[in-house]
């Protein structure tokens, strides 16, 4: 069942723009849309709860940050629509699940990756389009 969500652009703690670029070389194997994307993510706050469970890409545990194997990691990527308030195009974006970031378990804030955007800004409005989802209640 096809929904949307209305979110925000956030602030992030800035990590991305220096880990992407690093975990590239390591992704691109698994996942070549990378190649493509902005060299960091887009951080979204929702207006409702978003957990993603089955991402479309996982990769297998990579050691891309430390040469002796302290730092191995799993991501995560799913595909969605995202339009940016003003702009009537629906860019193919991703969303990006790292095993290690501090946003994992947010289920109100998700990290983008995704071609540079133009317009992206803290606090623009932005409708997140989730193709391949259930919505559900948890009582």
């Amino acid at each position: 069942m096809p929904f949307e969500i209305d979110a925000k652009v956030a602030k992030g703690f800035n990590a991305a723009a220096y880990n992407i670029p690093k975990q590239i070389p390591f992704l691109v194997e698994r996942f070549p849309q990378i190649a493509d994307c902005h060299r960091g993510t887009i951080n979204l706050a929702l207006e409702r709860p978003l957990q993603v469970r089955l991402p479309n890409i996982v990769t297998p545990p990579l050691d891309w940050n430390d040469p002796k194997g302290k730092d191995i990691e799993r991501f995560g990527f799913t595909r969605i629509g995202l339009s940016v308030s003003g702009d009537p195009k629906r860019y193919e974006a991703w969303i990006y699940t790292a095993e290690n970031s501090k946003h994992r378990f947010n289920d109100y804030l998700i990290e983008v990756v995704a071609e540079t955007i133009p317009g992206i800004a803290v606090g623009v409005a932005c409708k997140v389009f989730v193709d391949r989802a259930k919505e559900i209640l948890v009582i």
